[in-house]
């Protein structure tokens, strides 16, 4: 029987994703346990069984490693990673693309770099010039940590007192840190589309829309969402970010803008707990399939 593992962190270690990929693995014949990294132990050495530890046991290796560690993603997850890829073991997403996409301003030069759209970013460190932001982002616009997910880390300026008065607070509680500005995407304020890929192919897309006027449109912190047609545009752009950042799944948010669309950002670990109960859909079921022809 061949054998999977799902490596994620223990916040949501029994949450409805792990639960319904594990029942989806069984259903279809594959044996599948959920793993935490931080368990692991790393032996540097030629011999594959004797490489890896697990809560200090030997463990067999798997055929595949389903990687849903997403932005939570650290060093020392990466390392484990990349162990087991060392002995050819098919890890999805791998060590390189999650590695990129944890990064977001990375993430932006390579989208650019390929001439496909994006919000005009900046990055800043330290001391803000605000006068330069002004210029060349304007207001309103948003502010980002170089990583993160679910918007946790993102946060609206709607005017330039607005801007200053946040970079004076981070500045008074010694947060004097790396920060991604952009500009602000207003031609549909609250709403974007998350698009899947899922082996170089646009599966599902699912348009979201934010709850109580929050302009940022994620499910988890309250919004709502419906089943999109999927243009030809959509299908390219995700496709083409899915591509450039070497995800072999993922998840593509994409703005909506005047002329088109614009790439947001791309997750390596999508959840799909929305996509499900909003668009009826069955992703853990999709990934599965995706992991067989992987594995057959």
């Amino acid at each position: 029987m061949k054998k999977v593992w799902i490596l994620h962190h223990a916040t949501e270690i029994s949450g409805y994703e792990n639960t319904r990929l594990l029942e989806c693995l069984e259903k279809n014949g594959i044996q599948g346990w959920v793993l935490e990294p931080k368990y692991f132990d790393i032996i540097v050495s030629r011999s594959t069984n004797k490489s890896i530890r697990y809560k200090g046991e030997k463990i067999d290796m798997p055929d595949l490693v389903l990687s849903r560690t997403g932005s939570g993603t650290n060093y020392f997850t990466l390392t484990v990673m990349r162990q087991i890829e060392k002995f050819g073991i098919p890890v999805i997403n791998d060590s390189n693309s999650i590695s990129v996409v944890s990064d977001k301003l990375l993430t932006s030069q390579l989208l650019v770099r390929e001439n496909l759209p994006i919000p005009k970013t900046m990055l800043v460190n330290g001391d803000v010039d605000v006068e330069l932001v002004e210029r060349e982002i304007g207001f309103p616009c948003v502010v980002k940590a170089t990583s993160g997910s679910k918007g946790k880390t993102v946060h609206l300026c709607e005017t330039k007192k607005d801007f200053t008065s946040l970079m004076a607070l981070l500045s008074s509680i010694a947060l004097k840190k790396v920060l991604i500005i952009q500009e602000f995407v207003d031609a549909a304020p609250g709403t974007d589309l998350r698009v899947w890929v899922i082996g170089g192919k646009t599966v599902v897309a699912m348009k979201r829309t934010a709850g109580n006027g929050d302009f940022r449109a994620n499910i988890s912190q309250g919004g709502t969402a419906e089943l999109f047609e999927i243009t030809e545009e959509v299908d390219y752009l995700a496709r083409e970010t899915a591509r450039v950042l070497g995800l072999q799944i993922a998840g593509v948010d994409l703005l909506f803008d005047k002329e088109g669309y614009k790439i947001c950002e791309a997750n390596s670990s999508p959840g799909f707990s929305g996509m499900d109960q909003y668009c009826g859909q069955d992703m853990a079921q999709r990934i599965v399939d995706f992991i067989k022809l992987k594995i057959q």
